[in-house]
């Protein structure tokens, strides 16, 4: 009965709020300034969305408080206009004035929390939730209830076994502190990882470790935070700590076997973002080395996760470790006919005259005696992987083209193949 009376209290001091935004004198002349301050406001707030087009973190924060920002500035005006002229505070100036400046400080937290929470499939759902709540309390807070609101929510309470009683006050209270230290843990991280990468001196698999090693810390120091806060003793958590331990001992082997095989991984530089293996079935490129898995992308475009153990247990094809050069080949079939020596110096000559490729290491044999002619291997070497196609189209129009200037048969090709091998 206490809390229905309390929201019925609540609902009637709005409800006298409201006549006496109704009953003052300068309602009519305030609600006027508030309403030519809103069509000042859009209109200023058009043209400073066609003059910035760029997506940078300052300018996107301009266009989504530009609109609050400058209603408040113009309700501001207009209660500093009262204040010179000796008129009375107005209420609905007031009222505005809270509500806009909380529109503002609510946009920048969304802001915030997009840009943290942007690659989590939940982030849409718990942002919007966040943003209901900010506005409720800040409603709550604009309308001076907070107090009445506060004692009925601490006196709805829940009990949690035979000596814990919880309210949902300290519920709120409790979620919200988490999720503060949480936000903050992660800009922290967020700063750290951006000077780590920063350190051009340091190997990329070193910036990876320190950049695993500092998230680990700052958020153990974030959770030795928020436990004391909560009211829950530290010293308490050694026995979970211990069951934490059995836990990781059997059920979790899998999951610290990956953890600790990503750490050796980085540390032993086995593999690199962009080295190119062949595991089992798939080859590709590294993309992304993470605390469980590495992305492999392979060259039709699909991402395969592997687990961090794979790489520590089996055997593995890197093309990069100590190289990135790749060779690769072409086979012709000439024919009998034509001078064959000529014919393979030529083909030689359009080997090494082909872009992003190492000319020394350029070599043509005869592979074997076909009908009507021989079977012609050319092997060339790029020094990149990406230079592999470019190189190999480039190799066949300039044999054509030679051949044509030296008035010789056209080879036919049978069969284009790819050895890929490390220098």
């Amino acid at each position: 009965m206490n809390n229905i009376n309390t929201i019925s209290d609540y609902f009637q001091l709005l409800q006298e709020k409201f006549n006496l935004v109704i009953s003052a004198e300068n309602t009519l002349a305030c609600t006027a300034a508030i309403a030519l301050t809103l069509i000042i406001a859009l209109i200023i707030t058009k043209i400073i969305h066609n003059k910035l087009k760029r997506a940078t973190i300052a300018e996107t924060i301009i266009r989504k408080n530009a609109f609050p920002l400058l209603v408040a500035l113009g309700i501001a005006t207009s209660n500093l206009i009262n204040f010179a002229l000796n008129e009375p505070h107005n209420i609905l100036l007031i009222f505005s004035l809270k509500l806009f400046i909380a529109a503002i400080v609510i946009n920048l937290i969304e802001f915030l929390l997009h840009y943290l929470f942007a690659k989590r499939h939940y982030a849409v759902y718990f942002t919007k939730t966040i943003i209901i709540m900010l506005w409720i309390a800040s409603i709550v807070i604009i309308t001076d209830a907070n107090d009445g609101i506060i004692n009925l929510l601490d006196s709805i309470t829940f009990h949690i076994g035979k000596n814990t009683q919880l309210s949902i006050w300290d519920i709120l209270h409790a979620l919200v502190t988490i999720i503060l230290i949480v936000v903050v843990a992660m800009l922290i991280n967020r700063y750290s990882e951006r000077k780590i990468n920063r350190i051009k001196q340091i190997d990329t698999n070193i910036r990876q470790i320190m950049i695993r090693i500092s998230k680990i810390v700052i958020f153990i120091l974030s959770a030795m935070i928020t436990l004391p806060i909560l009211g829950i003793d530290i010293t308490a958590l050694s026995v979970f700590g211990g069951a934490l331990g059995v836990g990781l001992g059997f059920g979790l082997q899998k999951i610290a076997s990956n953890f600790l095989s990503g750490f050796i991984i980085l540390l032993d530089r086995s593999i690199k973002v962009g080295d190119r293996l062949i595991l089992d079935n798939n080859s590709g490129s590294v993309t992304k080395i993470t605390t469980r898995y590495v992305v492999l992308e392979r060259f039709d475009g699909t991402e395969v996760l592997i687990p961090n153990e794979t790489f520590i247990t089996n055997s593995i094809q890197n093309q990069s470790y100590s190289s990135k050069r790749l060779r690769s080949e072409i086979l012709l079939t000439i024919s009998n006919k034509i001078d064959i020596n000529q014919a393979l110096e030529l083909i030689k000559q359009a080997i090494q005259s082909a872009p992003n490729t190492i000319s020394d290491k350029a070599a043509v044999m005869i592979s074997k005696l076909v009908d009507n002619g021989l079977e012609v291997k050319g092997y060339y070497w790029v020094e990149q992987p990406d230079f592999i196609v470019e190189a190999g189209n480039y190799i066949y129009i300039q044999i054509v083209k030679l051949f044509k200037e030296n008035s010789i048969a056209t080879p036919q090709t049978t069969r284009r193949i790819e050895v890929i091998n490390r220098a």
